[in-house]
Order: structure tokens, then C-alpha cells, then sequence
């Protein structure tokens, strides 16, 4: 049964996406309608017209490949790599196209929530899970024009679960395994003639393993338990008026190893507390469609433990408040989305406290010049409270001289203030930061063909005026010159019959830190992705991925390179009913992504999934 008023609600159900996994090629071949949500504000962009790369997850990517962090996935993911201290729960930090978290967005259903009480402003991936996950964006390259501070590197949005068939419906999930591991979830979901709505709660539990390397003697185990819950719903009052939210909280405990002289043995423990608020309103007058929106974020952490100088507890809360308006109107020419956002931050770690106000105005103009041009521009002007206005902005064409064939380029420049951390600790801020600028350029093609795809990109980011905290002072300074990172991302999948599809990915990413004169930490030199999804027969299907890492360095140090491998395998009982086994590090691989910090050894896990 089909809803005319959901055509107006950018919501993941409606949408169709290929990615990395190639899960899709089999089913339905590759579809040149893929949409991206992302790439532009407003409406919808096919991916094929977007002029800035982006990739696209969806539900079913996630279920063929079985992962339980989200972190873990999007590692797969040409462009993107992830650094964590350790197991579940450890910090998990996720980089794009070399540039670490704090240089990227991260939005859950529109809500930003990125920590404002850290060090940086920035999210930690490493307690996300993906029980709660229907659709990933993952959009490369300055986006500061679109998303404000904080986007040099990119944005990841992500959607969580929603309704896909008509009517009330229900799924659960759970899974066991090593180290003692237990996934939990249940999602109830409803669509009718008028509104959407959709409701997840899971939990997970672990003993874990060290976060320190149990090769440097560290034997006891680190475990991590944390539930959440979210809710996500649209109604149409009228055919013009449309009302929804979506809502989240997060609790969560984690035993972790920090630095310093200690054997990694300690009783360390990190606990948060997490909330998420996003209302809006939807209205049309006229031929101009508007958007009203407000949000709420914030985080209570706490860190305790014991170190060679004794007990410690370190209490840090952050918030987020903010209001946006966006409108869309359809000129002859263009079509021109344009809005306004202000956020109040602020953070209070032990005493130290600080606050900041932006206001955000913005304009977007998408030419479709032809059926073969599309050319994007946007302008942004930000005011912040203490560091007055900036001006960013971003210009992106897509060609397509056939339909199957896609040559596409971007210019963008971007900002970040100094977080507040960095201005306002007691020890190590300096209250004389300027922000961080950027500009970021890349070129690309992408060529489709019967049953798969192949692309390339090449990309280039500059930073000027890096915030550095140096040896032996640890106190933030600016950097003089100009950091960079630049590299090339390949990607392409096909079937190879009519069963078994093949999905590669390559990056090679070379950087340089100007404060240092090395290449930025946590992210390797070449990063290698394969993924064969077999449908053995009518009810059994496997997936099998391995990725090879080299030329990783931490710090002063360079890494080993390593190569690991995971397989699922998923037996469907009924349309609505599957059961499935998991192996990861199937060849027991011996690795550190962190110095210091260890990996998980070969681990199973048997899951189940129904829906009714």
C-alpha cells in the first residue's frame, strides 16, 4: 500500500542503497536510482548526480556481514578507518580520509551528538552497536558549508530502525558468544495511511578481554555492559503538516586500561549516561516547503580507577541545545534550500567549565543544468561568540557524458573552533585558540555496468593552524604551516554468477602532521577491504571478508601489518526467521591497531532473528 505523504519525509524506509558489500548485486542488480540523503540539504540526490562521494549501508548490508559495532562495519568502507583502545567499549575513534573524529559530524535521526565534555569535540563509536541501525550515510570531504564546525573531515548520519511493512510490526534478535558475550533486542514498528513510528531497546553484556595487550602479561579481563533505547515517529495532520521526533538514551558501563606506569591489572571503570531530544514540524505554503526543528543532547561521564599516584575519579558533563529552520523552494533554474541554526555548548569537567553560542546561516543552490550536468554550490556564514564570523562554502559538479558513467568534483572549505576542553582545562587549555580552516578537493569517476559497478576518487585535505597539545607541557598551541592528507580510493563490485557477488575496496592514504612532520597517527598507508556473499542455496548464505592493514603508525611508533578475516554464516528457517553463525579473526591474527592495546583472538558467535 503506498502513502503519497511519505514521499516528504526523508526517512530510510523509502530508499534503496548499494554498498560495500555487494549483498544487493544478486537480488536486484545495480540501481542507478540509488539515493543519498546527505550529499545536499533538501530533498533526495540520486548518487549517480552527486558531485561529492558518499557511501551508502543499509540494514541488510549490516545483517549479511553480522557485525556488532558499528565501528566495525564502516572499517570496511573505502576512505574510513578505526582506531580503539581495546575491545567493546574501549574508545573507538573513526577516521575519514585520514582525519580523525573530531574533524567529523556524527548525527543519530538528526540529533548531533558528538561529546561536547571531551578533549575534543567528537563521538566515541566504541559502545554503538548495530541492533539499532537501519541506514548509514558516510559523506567525505569538508562539509563545514553544510554541517559547521567540526565537518573537515566528513559527516556520518545515521538512521535508526524503522517501519517497513504496513501495519504493527515486531522483530527480536539475540546472539551468544565468546568472552562470554550477549546481545539482547526487540523492535516494535508501525505504518499506517498517516504516520510512522518505531521503537528499539537492546542490550549487551561482555567479560571482554584486556584492553592492555594480554601478550605484555595483562591477563584480566575487561568487560563492558550498556542499554539503550530509542523511538523515532512522523504524523501528517493534514496533506501540508507533518509532525515528528525521535529520542534516544544510553547507559552504559565499561572497564578499561589507561595510560601510564600501571600493569593494565587495575579496576578501572568508565560510565555515561546519554540523552537525545529531536522535534520537528514540516509545512508547506505555497510552492516553498519549510522545516522547524530543536534538539537536545547531553552526556554525564565519569572516570575512576586506581594509578600508581593513587585513586582517581574524574566526573565531565557536556550539553548541546539548538534550534534550525530550513526552507526549499523550486526556482526555474535552480533549486535553492536555504535555512538558519543556533546551538548553545557547554561542558563542566570537575570545576573547569565553558560555554560557546554559534548562529548559522546557510543557502544552497542545486542546478540541474541538464540530464548530463549537475551543479551544486553552497554558502555558509557562521557566528560564534567568541571568535566572530566565518565563511565557508562548497562547489561540487557531477557529468554524466552516458548513463552508466559518472565524473565528478569538488572544492570545499572548512572550520573548527577549539573545543571547549581545549580553551578551558585547568592544566592544559589556552584560552588564545583561533580555529582550525581547511579546504578539501577531490576527483572522481564512477562507471556502472550489468550486474556491478567500479570507481575511483582521488582527494586532497589542508589544515592551517593545527591545535596540537606537545610534549613535555601538554598545553594546546597552535601549529605553524600546513597539515595535509591525500589519497586514492578505489572500489568496485560484480556478480560472478548468479549466486555469488565479489565487493573490493582500496585506500592509500598519505598524510603529514605539521606540528611533528609525520604522517598523522591511526591511520594506515594502504587499507585493503574483500567481501565474497555466496547464497549457497535457497536458505543458506555466507559472507566472507578480509582485510589487510600496512603502514599504520601510533604516535612514534609504526605497527605490524596484519591481515584478518571474518565469515558468517546465516540459515533462514522461515520468510521471517534466521539463525546465524559468526566467526571473527577466523585465522587467530596477532594485531594492535593502538600501541599497547590489545585485539580480539578468534570469537564465535551463534544469533537468532525473527520477525512477525
Amino acid at each position: 500500500m503506498k502513502h503519497p505523504y511519505l514521499s516528504g519525509l526523508r526517512t530510510a524506509t523509502a530508499l534503496t542503497a548499494v554498498s560495500l558489500s555487494g549483498a544487493a548485486f544478486a537480488q536486484e542488480g545495480y540501481d542507478l536510482g540509488t539515493l543519498t540523503l546527505s550529499a545536499n540539504r533538501g530533498e533526495s540526490t540520486e548518487i549517480a548526480r552527486s558531485g561529492v562521494t558518499v557511501e551508502v549501508v543499509t540494514k541488510e548490508d549490516l545483517d549479511s556481514t553480522g557485525e556488532t559495532l558499528l565501528a566495525d562495519y564502516l572499517a570496511r568502507l573505502p576512505g574510513v578507518s578505526v582506531s580503539s583502545n581495546g575491545g567493546i567499549g574501549g574508545t573507538s575513534t573513526v577516521f575519514i580520509r585520514g582525519l580523525p573524529g573530531k574533524y567529523v559530524g556524527v548525527y543519530v535521526d538528526g540529533i548531533d551528538v558528538t561529546d561536547t565534555s571531551g578533549p575534543q569535540i567528537q563521538y566515541d563509536f566504541g559502545t554503538l552497536t548495530t541492533a539499532d541501525v537501519s541506514r548509514i550515510e558516510v559523506l567525505k570531504g569538508s562539509q563545514s558549508a553544510l554541517y559547521g564546525s567540526e565537518a573537515i573531515g566528513g559527516v556520518i548520519n545515521i538512521t535508526t530502525n524503522r517501519a517497513t511493512e504496513d501495519g504493527l510490526s515486531q522483530s527480536v534478535a539475540a546472539e551468544y558468544g565468546s568472552y562470554n558475550t550477549a546481545k539482547l533486542s526487540y523492535n516494535l514498528s508501525y505504518l499506517g495511511t498517516r504516520g510512522i513510528f518505531a521503537t528499539t531497546l537492546s542490550r549487551i553484556t561482555t567479560d571482554g578481554f584486556s584492553a592492555a595487550d594480554e601478550d605484555d602479561g595483562n591477563k584480566e579481563e575487561d568487560g563492558h555492559e550498556a542499554t539503550r533505547l530509542s523511538f523515532s515517529g512522523d504524523y501528517a495532520l493534514t496533506d501540508t503538516v507533518t509532525v515528528g521526533g525521535a529520542a534516544f538514551w544510553q547507559k552504559r558501563d565499561s572497564e578499561y586500561d589507561e595510560f601510564g606506569p600501571v600493569d593494565g591489572t587495575t579496576d578501572d571503570l568508565s560510565e555515561s549516561e546519554e540523552h537525545g531530544l529531536r522535534a520537528f514540524v514540516r509545512f508547506a505554503t505555497g510552492t516553498v516547503s519549510h522545516e522547524i526543528s530543536a534538539q537536545y543532547y547531553d552526556i554525564d561521564r565519569k572516570l575512576s580507577g586506581t594509578t600508581a599516584w593513587g585513586p582517581f575519579e574524574y566526573p565531565y558533563e557536556g550539553e548541546r541545545r539548538g534550534l534550525a529552520y530550513e526552507g526549499q523552494a523550486e526556482l526555474s533554474a535552480a533549486t535553492l534550500t536555504f535555512g538558519a541554526d543556533a546551538t548553545r555548548e557547554n561542558f563542566d569537567a570537575g570545576g573547569t567549565d565553558g560555554e560557546q553560542d554559534t548562529l548559522g546561516l546557510w543557502a544552497q543552490a542545486d542546478w540541474h543544468l541538464s540530464e548530463a550536468v549537475e551543479l551544486v554550490t553552497v554558502l555558509r556564514h557562521d557566528d560564534h561568540s567568541d571568535y566572530g564570523g566565518k565563511t565557508t562554502g562548497r562547489v561540487s559538479l557531477a557529468y554524466l557524458p552516458s548513463p552508466d558513467l559518472t565524473l565528478r568534483a569538488s572544492v570545499g572549505t572548512g572550520f573548527r573552533t577549539p573545543s571547549l576542553y581545549e580553551r578551558y582545562d585547568g592544566w592544559s587549555g589556552n584560552r588564545d585558540l583561533t580555529p582550525e580552516t581547511s579546504i578539501s578537493y577531490e576527483l572522481g569517476a564512477e562507471q556502472r555496468f550489468a550486474g556491478g559497478f567500479a570507481s575511483a576518487t582521488l582527494f586532497r585535505t589542508e589544515i592551517t593552524d593545527l591545535i596540537t597539545a606537545p610534549a613535555p607541557a601538554y598545553v594546546y598551541v597552535q601549529s605553524e604551516g600546513t597539515s595535509w592528507t591525500q589519497g586514492l580510493e578505489l572500489k568496485a563490485g560484480t556478480q560472478l554468477t548468479d549466486r555469488i557477488d565479489l565487493a573490493a575496496a582500496y585506500t592509500w592514504t598519505d598524510s603529514e602532521d605539521a606540528a611533528s612532520g609525520e604522517r598523522i597517527a591511526g591511520v594506515p598507508l594502504r587499507d585493503t577491504a574483500l567481501t565474497l556473499d555466496a547464497e549457497i542455496t535457497d536458505a543458506l548464505r555466507s559472507a566472507f571478508t578480509v582485510r589487510h592493514v600496512s603502514g599504520l603508525r601510533d604516535a612514534s611508533y609504526a605497527l605490524d601489518d596484519y591481515t584478518v578475516a571474518d565469515v558468517n554464516l546465516r540459515y533462514a528457517l522461515t520468510d521471517s526467521a534466521e539463525i546465524y553463525l559468526r566467526v571473527e579473526n577466523l585465522f587467530d591474527e596477532d594485531y594492535q591497531v593502538v600501541t599497547g592495546y590489545g585485539t580480539s583472538d578468534r570469537a564465535a558467535y551463534f544469533g537468532v532473528r525473527a520477525s512477525f
